[in-house]
């Protein structure tokens, strides 16, 4: 018998993804967003009503469903708060299974609210896994995509620091396979294949574009300047900048062999990646 899913975020980078890997393995498939009458989702997708800041829209949204994909919008200051109210309503409503997008590293940090999430999960007495994915592929268009488009240049603050690039459709992939399998009590460190600074990123870009693509490795209060000249908030803005300290740090260039040992197959290399998706820039 098929379970039946409850994505959040099922619009967002790594909800659509999870939504089109649990439609191939033929899962009863719940997409939460905000009005379903808008919604464009693939056909066997039911849209449900959703909202993070309306407790009211959630129960209706987690009655029958057996397992929950649990992520977040980013930079919300009360992430932690809601996330854990979001674990409480589910487990109510009768969920046995929650899968967590997370972040990586976030077990050594008990101050992040990813962390003091995925703590309650582990006490909740429901299966679980959670998902850590390192920097995603998908970040070079929906954010830095504008200049390397307009100018063949990507301005962030991350030295020659190396990142281990992950790609939303293998997060999509795991995610299916932790919600739809009976792994439980695993925590699951999600890497591309390959550890790459953003010289190499500028250099398989231009390779997959045709076109010169060079890295400005800005000043990190310049980066944080930019951030709130496009409206972030002081907790995107301060996320942000943690992270590629990070990465400066040399602390996120660590592979994992997750995607491999559970999906049977490698990761999606990020030239594969920056070929398939050209003509985003």
């Amino acid at each position: 018998m098929s379970r039946t899913v409850l994505v959040l975020t099922a619009t967002g980078t790594t909800g659509a993804a999870t939504v089109k890997a649990l439609l191939a393995q033929g899962a009863v498939v719940r997409a939460g967003t905000r009005d379903p009458s808008k919604a464009s989702f693939a056909a066997g997708v039911q849209a449900v009503a959703w909202s993070y800041d309306d407790r009211a829209t959630w129960n209706a949204a987690l009655q029958g469903v057996d397992a929950l994909y649990l992520a977040m919008p980013p930079f919300r200051a009360d992430e932690a708060e809601v996330g854990t109210a979001i674990l409480a309503a589910a487990k109510a409503a009768g969920i046995k299974r929650i899968v967590k997008l997370s972040a990586i590293g976030v077990e050594a940090n008990p101050a992040s609210p990813h962390r003091q999430v995925e703590l309650a999960i582990e006490a909740s007495g429901l299966d679980w896994v959670h998902l850590r994915p390192s920097f995603f592929m998908e970040n070079f268009i929906e954010f830095y995509g504008g200049p390397i488009k307009a100018e063949g240049a990507l301005y962030v603050p991350a030295g020659k620091g190396k990142t281990g690039f992950v790609a939303a459709a293998d997060i999509g992939a795991m995610a299916a396979a932790a919600l739809l399998g009976n792994a439980t009590g695993e925590a699951w460190v999600i890497t591309g294949p390959e550890a790459l600074d953003h010289d190499d990123v500028a250099a398989l870009i231009g390779d997959a574009t045709g076109k010169p693509v060079k890295y400005h490795d800005i000043p990190a209060q310049v980066f944080a300047d930019a951030l709130r000249s496009f409206g972030s908030s002081e907790v995107g803005v301060a996320t942000m900048s943690a992270l590629y300290e990070y990465v400066r740090n040399g602390w996120t260039g660590a592979l994992t062999g997750e995607v491999e040992r559970v999906l049977g197959r490698p990761p999606t290399p990020f030239a594969d990646w920056a070929r398939a998706h050209a003509a985003a820039w």
